[in-house]
């Protein structure tokens, strides 16, 4: 899907870290989340705010669904993945931390651009679980 996008609009750019080193996996860019394929943003959700901060929206095959929030504190929630509850935080450097009932605590990216919130949200509501689902799937094909 082509958008155009106003001149003077600042990416957030959303790093996954990897054993290898990091990767920019993503960007937030005026309301849209979009992954990185091929040096291309496609677009793949959206973010609004809310009262409490903000909310991660991801586009599936039959429309969309709330994938989870982040409050204003750096929190993020999921409603429903594992039942719902935390999942992890944003530091005020921009770090991703995933951690919580069901998870130990890593370091699991970074963020970098003024949407860091959302973006941080994005990375552990959108791309991990995509990441890890995909990951188990190859592991079943053999």
């Amino acid at each position: 899907m082509e958008k155009e996008f106003e001149l003077g609009c600042e990416r957030t750019v959303i790093y996954r870290l990897r054993s290898s080193g990091e990767d920019a996996v993503g960007f937030l860019l005026q309301e849209g989340i979009y992954r990185l394929r091929w040096g291309e943003g496609v677009l793949i959700g959206r973010y609004e705010s809310d009262r409490i901060g903000w909310r991660i929206l991801r586009e599936t095959r039959f429309g969309e669904k709330e994938s989870g929030t982040i409050a204003g504190d750096g929190e993020i929630r999921s409603p429903g993945l594992f039942e719902g509850g935390a999942l992890g935080w944003l530091e005020k450097d921009g770090t991703v931390m995933r951690g919580g009932l069901i998870f130990a605590e890593e370091e699991v990216g970074r963020v970098e651009g003024p949407e860091a919130e959302a973006a941080a949200a994005a990375l552990l509501l959108i791309f991990l679980p995509e990441e890890e689902e995909a990951s188990r799937e190859m592991k079943r094909r053999g």
